[in-house]
């Protein structure tokens, strides 16, 4: 094929057509000569070959694994294929991302063509696509007119990765959530108190903190049962929770002890949290236990306090809660 030198709008009618046939030829050549050789090329799972994207034509050539793959014999389709024969059975929810990354390749808002996607099989399924494109020739003004690139089946990959992030969740929520009470964990919550101290020594946000303690709890296990004592514990975190916020949290700190964390509230709001709980536990009947009361201490954050010295001074006032009255603040 000759060299172009002159712009398009310089040619004739006979000139373009002959130039466009020039093109197609050449690009079905490409096409053929690479696609019996390109998955060796390129030997890795998933490798569904290489495509040729005649931009100006929109004319697509590929190889046929990418169609097979979707569950299409080549008779099935036109003899020649649009670019939008595969965008059009992209996933919803991906086509204006993976339109927009075409776009911004075209006018060199980036240096290629790469994306990850959802595709419509023949049958309705969806499987996941990893395409990569690079332009192999421009015209005089730097415009594209022939991309090419490769194509992977990456369904096993983004099966693999979610049932990953699945197990992830679930060994986070194992950290994380008492599988008791559904409360957070110990280690949880310091993470968040100690994230509450760096916020206040930026922003100089107060919060407070509450610990509880069931009052009387080793009689329930002893007289009831540990099935019992079990079912007090799920009851009573429930009761706790009523009053509190969003942003608050809740875990169990050991055995029959609980810790509430509450962000930028100051220690009158907290004592306010802390007797609706106690009212909440005296006014509620948890079955074969009766009704279950709390020893329980409030106190806000003092500058400067570490994260040990903010516990152990609620921890204090619960303990002294405990041993004065029982069912009673002390803050």
């Amino acid at each position: 094929m000759k060299k172009i030198t002159t712009k398009y709008s310089d040619l004739s009618k006979s000139q373009l057509i002959k130039l466009v046939e020039e093109m197609e030829e050449t690009f079905y050549q490409i096409s053929n000569d690479k696609n019996e050789t390109e998955l060796l090329s390129f030997p890795w799972i998933g490798n569904l070959g290489q495509w040729h994207w005649m931009v100006e034509n929109n004319l697509l050539l590929f190889n046929e694994k990418k169609l097979t793959n979707l569950g299409y014999e080549r008779e099935e389709i036109p003899e020649e294929v649009g670019f939008e024969f595969f965008t059009s059975k992209l996933h919803p929810d991906d086509y204006e991302r993976v339109m927009e990354d075409m776009r911004k390749y075209l006018r060199h808002a980036s240096d290629v063509y790469e994306v990850e996607y959802r595709i419509q099989t023949k049958d309705g399924n969806y499987i996941w696509y990893y395409d990569r494109g690079t332009i192999t020739k421009e015209n005089e003004d730097g415009e594209p007119l022939i991309i090419s690139g490769i194509v992977f089946d990456i369904t096993k990959r983004k099966v693999l990765e979610e049932e990953l992030k699945e197990s992830n969740e679930k060994l986070k929520q194992l950290v994380d959530i008492d599988e008791l009470t559904g409360a957070f964990t110990r280690r949880y919550m310091l993470n968040k108190i100690e994230n509450e101290i760096q916020r206040y020594n930026t922003e100089k946000l107060c919060f407070s903190l509450i610990m509880l303690d069931i009052d009387n709890f080793k009689l329930v296990n002893d007289n009831l049962g540990h099935n019992i004592g079990d079912t007090v514990l799920k009851d009573f975190v429930e009761i706790v929770e009523k009053p509190l916020r969003v942003k608050d949290s809740l875990s169990r700190w050991g055995g029959e002890e609980f810790l509430i964390l509450l962000p930028a509230t100051n220690l009158s709001d907290a004592v306010k949290i802390a007797n609706e709980i106690r009212v909440g536990l005296n006014h509620t009947c948890m079955n074969d236990a009766g009704i279950v009361t709390a020893s329980i201490g409030v106190s806000n954050y003092y500058e400067g306090d570490s994260t040990d010295n903010a516990i152990k001074r609620v921890d204090d006032l619960m303990y002294q809660a405990k041993y004065d009255d029982r069912n009673c603040i002390k803050y």
